[in-house]
Formats: C-alpha cells, structure tokens, sequence
C-alpha cells in the first residue's frame, strides 16, 4: 500500500515537472540563449544586438533583427545583419555527446559587410572562430545573402545569394550577381548556379559556371578545425583551357595567422582570357606551366618563404610580342633569388639572375646587399623596346649588353658593358655606341660614354657618389651637325623649343647635391628654332658657374646684317646685363647696362617678377636706342619682311623703392604690323619722389591725335616679406580723342571689339587711382560693336559713375533707342546698365555660361508679349578681363515674388562665341 502511494506521488511529481517545464521552457532557453549570445560574441570582441526570441517548446527557436558589429581597433570590421534567424537546437546532443548544438540553421536576408582595417591590422585580434564553430548544423539556409568585403582597392560584392547544405542531401549555391573590384581587374558574373555538399564538417562547392571558359570544378573547405582557427581549402578550377590546383591551409599560432599556399597551372590560353574579360586589347599565347607555394604571414613577408616558377610561351599582348618569358624566383630566410628571368624574342635574348638580401628592418641607412649578373644580345632593338611600351620607330639596331654588379655592407663592386652598331634612339641615328661603368665602394665611375653618327660624336666620362652628398665630377664633349637629328636625347625642360643648325660644346665640372661649379662653353652656326620667324644666326656662348651665380663671359649671337652681345652675370639676386648692343649692318642700335634685383629662380617659380625681388633691391638701367628702323630690323633677323618704321628713345631708371627715380623719352613713327594702319606715339616720361608724369600723343593714319598728360602716383613699397606696386597718392590727369576712326585702328589694338565708327571724347581724371573721379564725356557715331548692329550713343562722366545719355541701335530698319549708366567706383567690378526703350524677346539657343561674342536682332512677335522693358548688363574688370554680359527686367511692384526673384540671364564674352539674338516686336517697324 505504501508502495503504490509512493509511485504516485512520484508520477504527480513528474506531471508537475513536466508541465512546468513546457510552460517555463520557452522563457528558459530564450532568456539563456540571450544571455549566452552577448557573452560569447563579448569574448570575441564583437557587440551583438538581439531583437525578439521565441523559444516554442521542442520547436525552433526564432530571433527577429539581429546585428553583429566588432569592436573598434579589430584587424576586420564587421557588420553584420538578419531581418530574421531560426535555429533548431539539438537539445539531444546533450545526452549523445554530439558537438553540434545546431541541428537547423535558417537566415532570411543576411546582410554582411566586411572591411579591413589596415591601421588596426598591428593590434591582437582574430576572427570569432567560437562563433562561427557553434553556428556548423547539419543542415543550413542562407537566404537573400548581400556580402561586401573590402581590402584596401579591392572589393567583393554579392547579390541577392543563396547557399543551402545537408549531411543527407546535395545543396545549392546561387547568385543574382557578383562583382569583384580591384586595380587591374574589374569584372561582374550574373545569376551563377552550383552545387554543394555538406559532409563531416566539409563544405564543398562545384559545377559552378562563372563566364564562358572559366568553371569551378571543386572547392572543397574544411572546417572540422575552425574552433581551433584552423582552416583547409583544396581548389580545383577549369580556367581558359587550362587547369588550376591549389591547397590553401590556415593556422593561428601563438597569435600569428599562418598561411601554407601551394598550386599550380598549366595549359592557359591568354586568347581566350582576353575574349572572355573583354579586354580591350587582346592577347595571345599561353601560360605553358607554373608552380607557386608561399608560406608565412600575409602582412610579413620578411619571415615567410615562397616561391615561384613559370613559362609563358607566344605572348601577345598590343603589339608586344615574346617567343618565351621564364621568370623562377624564390623568398627564404629574408633573401630573394631571382634563379632565373629569361625573355627571348625571334631575334633577342635577355638573361638576368641574381639575389636580394631582405632586410630585417627598413631604415634611413638601410644598406642593401645584392648580386645581379646580366646578359643580353639584342639584334632587333625596336622589337625589343616594343615589348616595354615604347614606339619601334623610336628604336632600331644592335644592342649588346653584360656586366655583373654586388653590394655588400653599402659597398659596391662590378662592371657594366653595352655596346651597339647601326643604331636608332629615340628617332636619332647613332652608328656606335660604347658604354662602360665600373662600381668601387660607394661610388659609379662612368669610364667611357662615346656616341658616334658619321662626323657627329658625343664623349662623356666621370664619377658620382651613391651615398653621403652625392658627389660628382665629370667632362663631355660633342659635335653635331645638326641639333634637331638629335632632338629626343634633349629633355624639354632643359630646352623647350625645337632648335636647327651646327653644335659643339663643351662641359666640365664637379660638385654635390647643393652646389656645383664648373665651365661651360658652346658654338652654333646656322642655328635657328624650327619654324619659327627668326632667321638662322652663329652663336658663341662661354660662362662659369658656382653655387650662387652664372657669368657669361661671353654671350655673342649674329649673322649677315645683325649682332647682338652682351656680358651676363645670374645670380641668387640680381640678373645684370653689361655692355650690351645690338649692332644692324655695321651701325649700332641698341645700347646701354641694367642691373635688376630679380631672382631668375624666384620668378621662374612665381611668374610675379614683384615676388621675385630680392630683399634689399636696388635698380640702375640705361638703356639707348639710335634711330631704329624696323624695316631693316625685320629684314635682318626675321624671315617675314612685317615690320616698318622708325623708333628712337631712352629709359633711364635707378634707386631703391623709396627713392626710385628715372625718366624716359619714346617715339615711333609709322609703326606697321602686317599691312596694318600706321601708328605713331610720342612719350616723355619722368618718375620721383613717387610720382610719374607722362605727356603722351598717339595718331592713327586718318584719325585726330589721342593725347595724354598727367601724374599718377607710382611707387614699389614693402609688404610683408614682399613688395607690391603701391599707387597711393593724388591722381591728376587729362586725355582728349576728337575722332578715332574704329575701322583704321590696327587690329592689335582693337580686338575685333570695334569694326565700325567714330569714337570722340574728353575725360579729366583726378583724386586716386583706386578711386578716381572722372569728368568729361565720350560719343560714338556710327559704331558697330562686336560685329552687331549699328551703334551710336553718348555719355557723361560725373565723377564715379556715367550716365548714358542716348544710345541708338539700328537693325532690320528698326531704330532702338536706350539709355543707362555706369558705374565704376570699383575698377575691378564695372557695372554698365542698358534700359532700351522697347519690348525684346527672352534669347533663344543659349545656355547660362555661353560665351558670346556678337549681337543680334531678329522680328519677333514674341516680343510684343513680354510687357516689360528688358534690362541690358555688362559687368567686367577695368583690365578687360571676366566681362560678362547678363538679361533681367525691371521689376514693378505688382509683380509676385518668384519675378522680382527671378536670376539673369549672364553669358560671357569673348572673341570667338555665339550669338546674342534679341527678337524685335514687329510693329517698331515703320
């Protein structure tokens, strides 16, 4: 009786607990599960965010909105997101021993973003391989996969994927897209199909079609050892008619990832790699066979061994070609052996071997330890050059080249030889060619350097240290007969325009990286720059220079009918000139010294000869010109007859800035320039205590005198460390124009501005030059501006602004009448406002931006629908520069806002532009 008492109690007890488990089971597991998740993904560095878990008794387990992020300072970031997770724990693996806790993995829309943190990559870290051995079930689902990994310039992106597995059944992989981003690579593979199979912690991936000629056929992962870290790779791959093997294999050890790499290729047609990544320059050939393995660290490859060895036979690539390219090098215990870099063309051979020691250590007095030993036999030099990008053309002949060359604790040792016959280099014909370098400690010692062409030769020798100051010490000599056969061995930089004729110079010198001095000495005959307008000339030049100057000692430049010389002295302060003269047909013209405080470095470097002036200048120049008659100077060293006229004058100048004084006295009578009108200018100039008084005429064949007379404050002042061209002062001047005929102005005066009228005027300027006040006024008969419409107007100055007085515009037999104004108290911004007195229609054609060099009207009945005036502006700098002209209406107050607001129209003007058409209501038609 007590018996069976007991067994109930005992059976009720069990009820309890069982009922109280199904009711507390769900809250149990979640609330462990929860708590068990934060506390791994904490160990791993990682912060992970859970939204809802439903734990339903014996049924998946359900996590809404996860998110897995690293910790900063991690070697990877991680992002990590699922709208929805189901797990089917394997709650029977308690009992059975299993190490699986997942019989079920399901993800629905994973999105994960993988970045490299190169600045992290030094800190501890590793990937959460707990995790990711915890999450291995035996069967999984990954749906709506989106995976981006980047390293640097390379990224991998996966759209819209899939990956499913079973340890009963094969899986499948799938992909809408995938799109992989590197520097030399760039490709995108659409909706991929294959296989998968799941069995004892191995996943493996084949039939996977990925363009025409390339397939996976396996890839097989091992994960047995991922909650060690350890990771096994085998791959197998059908590539372009070849094959690929490869085991990769991945070990943490103390801290430090270990990769061990082993593969091979063979058989890979170049032809159809090119045809199937669409490169835009197809190859040809093939990879015959290579071998590669590498083992060690990623990130040091100071301590890790590889090497590799391959066979590349009938390159084709452009138009470089190769019969065989053999490469077998090596890395071990921080040293690299190149055994072999082999590349034979029909007719060239190019053999180099050798061996780098590695450092230990990068630093500033790294000292590099290595051996190399060349050979080549080049009988087909353009073929060669084609092969490394340059232009066969450029190149031809026989090369021949040997030498072996060491360094051991920085000093060097060894010999170079090249030697070539019936040459061509960089277009230039050479019939010999004699290089010899010998290497001895820290030093390059150029033995002989002889180029030889018929008569013409090149001879160089000297020395130059690799290390400490770079020391140097050398001599050439050359002799060609002419210049421009040679014109590729010439940088541009040393001499930017193409030169003609007979050279020979000379060279000696020695110094380091700072400084340098030595002699210099050159003479031309018939020398010309090529197409150019001078006529050809003999040239002496002889100078020595040293650290801080050049001295031309002689400078002599003349042919038949002109001379011209000089003594020249360049320093880091001053450019002075001494005695010079240019002499036509026996008779001195031009003569006289200057010295000028300009730094020719300086104003190389700024183009701003106010920066370029040295600390404490001091000017002194004069300057004579006799009687000059441009006509005989065209005739003597141009070879166009464009000049004509005669020119006289002086120009006297010296002082510091605060006491800079000088004059100068110009004429030019008659001057011509291709056939243009004669122009004729007298100019009487002085300049002190920092005022410059100017009394000026200039005449135009057929028009009145244009005449100028005033003071303009003028004086060089410090600001900062540099000097600036001040002009504070009083302003007191007058100009007078009673007619300038526009349509006989040379053209290198009026710009195409003005092609027609009668310009007449007179204007008193006073108060400052940056302010000024002008008084006067200026008409225009008959004018035709930017090639447009008849115009003529007249205005009145009245101090800092102008008013347009009237201005009528004939077009189409339609008289526009307008007047405006201006305004110019700041010279930098004019403003020039047009209100014409009828309707005009918005222009047509053009966009805001449009550079615009005419103006036109055309009939328009548009026109007579606009209701407003249009309001014409031109806006520019006193210099000329940045005009712009603009179309807006005159606002009323009965317009809405978004009118009154409304922008302009702008467009630019320039020389060469469009169009500015107006439409014209048809009834101002008479």
């Amino acid at each position: 009786m007590r018996a069976r008492r007991l067994l109930l109690i005992s059976a009720a007890a069990l009820l309890i607990a069982f009922l109280l488990a199904v009711c507390f089971a769900p809250l149990i597991v979640a609330g462990g599960l929860r708590v068990w998740a934060q506390r791994a993904a904490h160990r791993e560095g990682l912060h992970l965010e859970l939204g809802e878990i439903r734990a339903p008794f014996l049924r998946p387990v359900v996590i809404r909105n996860l998110r897995l992020r690293s910790e900063p300072g991690q070697p990877f970031q991680i992002d990590c997101t699922a709208p929805r997770v189901e797990l089917g724990l394997n709650l029977s693996g308690i009992f059975s021993g299993s190490k699986r806790p997942l019989r079920d993995l399901q993800v629905d829309g994973l999105t994960l973003v993988v970045h490299r943190d190169a600045a992290a990559t030094a800190t501890t870290g590793h990937a959460p391989w707990s995790i990711l051995e915890n999450l291995l079930a035996d069967r999984f689902k990954l749906s709506g996969v989106n995976l981006r990994a980047e390293n640097g310039l390379t990224t991998v992106d996966v759209r819209d994927g899939t990956l499913t597995g079973s340890e009963l059944e094969s899986g499948a992989l799938t992909a809408r897209e995938i799109t992989i981003s590197a520097p030399w690579f760039q490709k995108t593979f659409s909706n991929l199909r294959g296989a998968t199979s799941w069995q004892e912690n191995r996943l493996s991936l084949g039939a996977l079609s990925l363009i025409r000629g390339l397939d996976i056929d396996t890839i097989s992962i091992d994960l047995s050892q991922i909650g060690n870290s350890r990771l096994g790779m085998e791959v197998s791959i059908d590539a372009f008619g070849g094959k690929i093997r490869g085991r990769i294999s991945s070990d943490d050890r103390d801290g430090k990832r270990i990769w061990d790499v082993a593969g091979n290729g063979s058989g890979i047609s170049f032809a159809q790699m090119s045809d199937a990544l669409e490169w835009n320059n197809r190859a040809s050939g093939s990879l015959h066979a290579s071998k590669f393995t590498f083992r060690g660290e990623m990130n040091d490859l100071r301590h890790a061994t590889a090497s590799l060895w391959a066979e590349l036979s009938g390159l084709t690539w452009r138009d470089r070609t190769a019969d065989t390219v053999m490469i077998g090098a090596s890395l071990y215990n921080r040293e690299v052996q190149v055994e072999q870099l082999y590349i034979k063309q029909r007719n060239n051979e190019l053999t180099l071997t050798g061996e780098f020691g590695w450092p230990d250590k990068l630093t500033d007095e790294f000292k590099p330890a290595f051996r190399g030993d060349l050979s080549a036999s080049i009988n087909d030099l353009g073929e060669f050059a084609r092969l490394f990008g340059w232009s066969p053309p450029d190149f031809a002949g026989q090369l021949s080249a040997s030498g072996s060359v060491n360094a051991h604790e920085g000093k060097l040792g060894g010999q170079v030889s090249i030697t070539g016959n019936s040459l061509v280099l960089f277009r230039s014909p050479i019939e010999s060619l004699e290089i010899k370098l010998e290497l001895e400690e820290s030093r390059v010692a150029v033995t002989q350097f002889e180029l030889r062409q018929t008569g013409d030769f090149f001879h160089g020798e000297g020395s130059f240290a690799l290390t400490g100051d770079h020391s140097y010490a050398g001599a050439f000599q050359t002799s060609v007969a002419e210049i421009a056969n040679y014109r590729g061995f010439i940088p541009q930089q040393f001499l930017p325009f193409p030169l003609e004729g007979s050279v020979s110079a000379e060279w000696k010198g020695r110094g380091t990286n700072n400084s340098g001095s030595g002699t210099f000495q050159a003479r031309g005959r018939k020398v010309r720059v090529a197409d150019g307008p001078l006529l050809p000339f003999e040239a002496e030049l002889q100078a020595d220079y040293s650290p801080q100057t050049i001295f031309f000692r002689q400078l002599h430049f003349w042919n038949e009918h002109a001379e011209l010389s000089a003594f020249v002295n360049v320093t880091k302060d001053y450019f002075q000139v001494q005695e010079l003269e240019l002499k036509l047909n026996t008779h001195p013209r031009l003569q006289g010294n200057f010295f000028v405080p300009l730094s020719v470095r300086k104003l190389r470097e700024t183009s701003s000869w106010l920066a370029a002036l040295s600390p404490d200048p001091f000017f002194d120049i004069d300057l004579t010109l006799d009687a000059l008659d441009l006509a005989e100077l065209a005739a003597a060293v141009k070879t166009r007859n464009d000049l004509a006229g005669q020119a006289n004058g002086q120009l006297q100048l010296s002082g510091t800035p605060a006491s800079l004084q000088g004059k100068t006295e110009f004429h030019l009578r008659d001057f011509v320039v291709d056939n243009s009108p004669a122009l004729t200018i007298d100019l009487d100039a002085s300049l002190a205590l920092g005022m410059a008084s100017a009394k000026a005429n200039a005449v135009v064949r057929a028009s009145d005198p244009v005449k100028f007379e005033g003071s303009v404050p003028l004086q060089l002042a410090k600001r900062d460390a540099d000097y600036v061209l001040a002009a504070n002062g009083p302003l007191s001047a007058t100009v007078s124009f009673p007619a300038i005929f526009l349509a006989k102005l040379p053209s290198y005066l009026s710009r195409g501005i003005f092609t027609r009228g009668i310009l007449s005027g007179n204007l008193n300027l006073s108060d400052s030059v940056q302010t000024p006040l002008v008084t006067g006024s200026v008409n225009l008969v008959d004018g035709q501006l930017l090639r447009g419409p008849s115009l003529s107007a007249a205005m009145t100055f009245k101090g800092r602004d102008a008013v347009i007085d009237f201005a009528h515009v004939k077009e189409h037999n339609a008289d526009i009448s307008a007047r405006g104004e201006i305004n110019f108290q700041n010279l930098s911004e004019l403003r020039l406002r047009v209100l014409p007195n009828v309707s005009l229609s918005e222009p047509v054609g053009l966009s805001a931006g449009d550079c615009v060099s005419s103006v036109a009207f055309y009939i328009s009945p548009a026109a007579l629908l606009s209701g407003s005036v249009p309001q014409i502006n031109l806006t520019g700098n006193f210099s000329g520069a940045g005009w712009t002209i603009s179309l807006s209406h005159e606002r009323s107050a009965d317009q809405d806002e978004a009118d009154r607001t409304a922008s302009p129209q702008t467009f630019r003007l320039c020389r060469d532009g469009k169009t500015l058409s107006l439409g014209l209501a048809p009834a101002l038609l008479p």
